[in-house]
């Protein structure tokens, strides 16, 4: 079919050798027992939570990140067969909890497409 290179497909094989940290950029301040992530819409980054974020950080774990493909994440980890669709970022979100918000509520805080990545990754 004209659109063949387009269906979903697993993609663990594709992905390059580097932590999430790497992946994503990922920073994390205070050391509350509830942790909230951050999360910014296409074609911005972390850097858009700069004021609001340090005000959390006395109260809750804060974790910023930056969606791949954007920010100072790692170009390298793009691929189209992964993040052509909402669900490769949906992953990457869990793998961000997984790894820095394993203990205690996680409370998302979205902003623009970040809330339908935080839907698909609930429902994953």
């Amino acid at each position: 079919s004209r659109y063949a290179h387009t269906q979903p497909f697993t993609w663990p094989f594709l992905e390059p050798d580097m932590s999430v940290q790497q992946r994503n950029n990922v920073n994390i301040s205070g050391d509350g027992p509830i942790t909230l992530i951050f999360a910014h819409g296409f074609g911005c980054d972390q850097n858009m939570w700069r004021f609001m974020a340090p005000h959390f950080a006395a109260r809750f774990k804060v974790v910023l990140f930056d969606l791949v493909g954007n920010g100072n994440s790692d170009v390298s980890a793009w691929y189209p067969h992964k993040y052509s669709s909402l669900k490769g970022y949906a992953t990457d979100l869990l793998q961000v909890v997984n790894e820095f918000a394993a203990e205690g509520p996680v409370v998302h805080v979205g902003h623009s497409v970040s809330c339908m990545i935080a839907v698909l990754a609930e429902l994953q």
